[in-house]
């Protein structure tokens, strides 16, 4: 086993919640990797039988004893073991044993060593069920495999599985697989069909997917979807073609419509393009959002102008915020006098 792939269960078994409380589990399989050897042909097909045995029971106590006892003659085989089966796989995506933080961090190793882990994900988070339709199970597994490939770099060899989940009946997993369909594909066309599609989260998450490209195809369908009427869509379109090097026409009259629109959701969307678009005109409309009547809408365009005075330290650029669903960020001051104190509003993707 590569040192990379060992260094990675490592830090896998150390991030792992589990319970203190030894289980029967424990006691065989602790005398298998205090007495089995590297190569033990016998101490391999035992610790075959203990996880066939109960594979829950098995991982919780192969994390206990590999914490204890790294340096074991049966470690190697007790790794081997694990790596090849899809036990960690499934625990990856487990929200009780791996905070999503510590599995994306994983991941985004995982990945060196396991090229094809993306599409494993999907496939363990949407098990196919006899008819060739993806069974209905619990969504909290589903939901974090979604996350933890979106944080993957993007790869055209999951379009088949996303595909698929373009017809999942959760809307959630619906606008995710959207985003991640565009990111891996950077088809406009294929953005455009997505358009004519009855939920907005799902167009505003197909074409933020499309940021990275910079073509003028890309660019005539961010100038479409600019019209839309989903403020999350528009804005998300006015981010793409600031992308594309465009600095006014449609944006100057789009973005100037949003942020004089009577409904507050548009003039928080249109703050929240401000912040990437970061021209002087942006930073003028932003002073005076932060003096809006909602709450909302002035909590967005402080941390528009917070991420324009941050701007000589990018970052990947988030979806556009639904505020219903927003948390907190920790409180940052602007210095612009008069400002009505509110709760910073996070942006976070539209699904």
């Amino acid at each position: 086993m590569e040192a990379a792939v060992q260094d990675l269960l490592r830090d896998f078994f150390h991030e792992a919640n589990l319970p203190e409380s030894t289980t029967e589990m424990d006691l065989p399989l602790q005398r298998l990797v205090d007495e089995g050897g590297p190569d033990s042909s016998v101490c391999k097909r035992d610790l075959r039988r203990l996880l066939e045995k109960d594979s829950a029971a098995f991982l919780q106590a192969a994390c206990r004893i590999l914490k204890a006892s790294p340096e074991k003659g049966g470690v190697g085989p007790l790794l081997d073991l694990l790596w090849g089966s899809s036990l960690l796989l499934t625990s990856l995506i487990d929200p009780t044993l791996l905070s999503l933080p510590a599995a994306t961090a994983l991941a985004q190793r995982w990945i060196a060593c396991d090229p094809m882990l993306d599409i494993k994900l999907l496939q363990i988070g949407f098990p196919m069920g006899e008819d060739d339709t993806i069974a209905r199970v619990d969504m909290a597994r589903p939901r974090r495999a979604m996350e933890i490939v979106a944080s993957l770099p993007p790869n055209r060899h999951v379009l088949l599985s996303l595909a698929r989940l373009l017809r999942h009946p959760d809307a959630h997993v619906r606008s995710k697989a959207a985003l991640l369909y565009a990111r891996a594909s950077l088809n406009p066309d294929w953005v455009r069909k997505m358009l004519a599609e009855p939920d907005s989260r799902v167009r505003a998450n197909a074409v933020e997917g499309l940021w990275e490209s910079k073509t003028s195809l890309s660019a005539a369908l961010f100038r479409e979807a600019a019209l839309d009427p989903d403020h999350r869509v528009a804005a998300n379109a006015l981010i793409g073609l600031h992308h594309c090097g465009e600095t006014d026409g449609v944006i100057t009259d789009v973005l100037g419509n949003m942020l004089r629109s009577h409904d507050p959701r548009a003039r928080s969307a249109a703050a929240f393009a401000c912040g990437y678009i970061m021209d002087a005109n942006s930073t003028a409309a932003l002073e005076a959002l932060l003096r809006d009547r909602d709450a909302s809408v002035r909590g967005q365009a402080l941390r528009a102008l917070i991420r324009i005075r941050r701007q000589d330290r990018p970052e990947a650029t988030p979806a556009v915020p639904d505020t219903a669903t927003a948390t907190p960020l920790a409180p940052e001051t602007v210095p612009v006098e008069n400002v009505v104190p509110v709760e910073p509003v996070v942006p976070v993707p539209a699904a």
